[in-house]
């Protein structure tokens, strides 16, 4: 089981942890909190969700890389528990800063960053912005999207949540939501883009919308400065250690793949994990044991492959 805690932040003063905070406060006289999750003891692992979701989405991850250290999930800032950046800029880099901020705080000793999605966008910045306050990047749903397509997608991928009279954005988002694991875009439900035919369980989709609902009309703040980001380009400049876990069962495999045609220096590598949640783990658990120079702590026979 994780602990949870919240560290508080002044906006023109170093951060202060904040121990045994109950709820994300809105800022008040210059102060925000930043709540996370944790499990473990040991070497660092800083674990970034996806967009829009939560530190409660890494709870399956906290479990597996406590087995390696400290394992620490933030619910990015507007998400989950955490209260929104006090001044929001342009793209992905003030959430690198305020990422900066928390690991200092916490005084953690270049952490190995694991990133999904959104997560890894944001890792992949960090590793360019603090190359020296990491021990490296471990990466899965890393994409690249094509300007026509980006550009086709931005608009009908972010529908407007704002809370209405007649409750209808609660029937919106569990629209959303009810396809978000299914097709990609979710928006478009033509047969090329199913990538789940699997039941998704209610409780998941649940948990999911109430993430969209918590982050509120702004669910959209880092997971579009993602999306812009989803491109080789970004990559290339990297040259902390880098794994980018491939796994079949991807809703994002189509465009992963794509990164095979990429230029991308030699400090990224590529590792592959077939169909099942349990290749899923065995291939983090090994990418994140070379990162820290050790065995993988699990051994279940799975192998690896490309396709």
């Amino acid at each position: 089981m994780s602990r949870r805690n919240y560290v508080t932040l002044d906006v023109n003063t170093p951060p202060s942890v904040s121990p045994g905070s109950r709820g994300a406060q809105p800022a008040d006289n210059g102060h925000w909190q930043i709540h996370y999750r944790e499990a473990g003891e040991g070497v660092p692992l800083v674990l970034l969700h996806p967009s829009p979701l939560s530190s409660a989405f890494m709870e399956p991850l906290l479990s597996l890389f406590a087995q390696r250290g400290r394992a620490i999930a933030w619910d990015t800032p507007g998400y989950g528990q955490s209260d929104p950046l006090p001044a929001p800029g342009v793209g992905l880099a003030p959430y690198v800063e305020a990422l900066h901020r928390f690991i200092g705080i916490l005084k953690l000793d270049r952490p190995v960053i694991y990133g999904s999605a959104t997560g890894a966008q944001i890792a992949i910045e960090y590793g360019k912005a603090y190359p020296r306050h990491t021990r490296g990047l471990l990466l899965e749903n890393v994409a690249w999207f094509y300007d026509d397509e980006r550009e086709a997608m931005m608009e009908p991928y972010f529908p407007d949540l704002t809370p209405r009279a007649d409750g209808s954005h609660f029937a919106e988002t569990w629209h959303m939501v009810n396809q978000l694991y299914r097709y990609f875009p979710w928006y478009d439900t033509s047969p090329e883009t199913l990538v789940n035919s699997a039941a998704v369980p209610v409780d998941v989709l649940h948990k999911t919308a109430l993430d969209y609902l918590r982050a509120g009309p702004d669910y959209d703040l880092a997971y579009r400065a993602a999306f812009i980001n989803e491109r080789p380009e970004q990559l290339q400049p990297l040259r902390v250690p880098t794994r980018i876990l491939r796994w079949r069962d991807s809703l994002l495999k189509k465009y992963s793949d794509r990164l095979d045609a990429a230029e991308l220096p030699v400090s990224i590598e590529m590792r592959f994990a077939d169909s099942g949640l349990e290749a899923r783990f065995d291939g983090l658990d090994t990418a994140l044991g070379e990162l820290l120079g050790g065995a993988s702590c699990r051994h279940t026979g799975t192998n690896y492959r490309k396709n």
